[in-house]
């Protein structure tokens, strides 16, 4: 019987089928091992959706509860992804000024510069920028966002921005710690540069020699071109790429978003057709 038995275990079609299954066996101790070493290699359809980075700029920073307002707008985002960018195939993903711990906080001008090559290095890694330009601690917005819109702007990275005081300064947790008139209108995108410096610098008068020129209690020219800040800055949201967006301060961060969202559809496209 011994001989038969190897006879039949060396025969052609046996030797084939044996293969056969160890190489089956062989492919599923592989897909095993591969499952043991990268238990989350699996994507799901918004795993492989394309990042955009967003670099948050504003004033938050320094308001009660800085990190409640940036969850806020990681929520915001959250659900943006969701209910707008679904059907797309990439997503936004928030980058803050709060994201990198600063080694040994002090406040001295070590630290300053810290942050400062922290937040450098955010936009950096960043696709685009949308910066809450309320104003603050005066009649214009917040000078290191200015700074951040520039350096953004000159990375030739898209620049978006939005003028929303309710939400900045007048939510629930702080509308009594500010001096702000919450129900005016300065809550309005479109309240004009001039009457915010006129506010803060109790008033202007007009240049006699001509009428449509304002200037402050100092005799420093106002400039008066219909715009909510600095025309630098309103102008860095306005041309994307050198060119006309057709984008405007917009008057909520949710409003930015779309913005935004309507610009990478649009580079979407593009890339699709090429």
């Amino acid at each position: 019987m011994l001989p038969f038995h190897i006879d039949l275990v060396r025969h052609p079609i046996i030797l084939i089928i044996m293969e056969f299954a160890a190489m089956r066996i062989k492919k599923l101790v592989f897909v095993l091992l591969m499952l043991v070493v990268f238990p989350f290699t699996a994507l799901t359809k918004e795993d492989s959706k394309q990042e955009y980075k967003v670099y948050i700029a504003g004033p938050d920073v320094f308001l009660p509860n800085p990190a409640g307002k940036y969850d806020s707008k990681r929520a915001t985002i959250a659900r943006f992804n969701a209910e707008v960018l679904g059907d797309t195939d990439f997503k936004f993903v928030a980058i803050t000024p709060i994201d990198t711990e600063i080694d040994d906080f002090k406040n001295d001008p070590a630290t300053a510069m810290k942050i400062f090559i922290a937040n450098i290095n955010h936009m950096q890694n960043a696709d685009f920028v949308i910066a809450n330009m309320s104003r603050f601690r005066g009649p214009s917005m917040d000078v290191g966002t200015a700074f951040e819109m520039g350096y953004m702007y000159a990375l030739n990275k898209p620049v978006f921005g939005y003028y929303d005081m309710t939400t900045t300064y007048c939510t629930a947790d702080q509308i009594e710690k500010t001096a702000f008139d919450c129900s005016s209108a300065d809550s309005n995108a479109q309240t004009s540069y001039t009457e915010k410096v006129s506010r803060f610098a109790n008033g202007y008068f007009i240049n006699p020699t001509n009428p449509e020129q304002a200037r402050d209690k100092y005799t420093h020219l106002i400039e008066e071109f219909g715009l909510a800040d600095n025309l630098m800055m309103v102008g860095a949201v306005r041309y994307q790429s050198g060119k006309e967006s057709g984008y405007a301060m917009a008057d909520s961060f949710l409003a930015a978003l779309h913005e935004a969202a309507d610009t990478f559809r649009k580079l979407h496209s593009k890339r699709n057709k090429s």
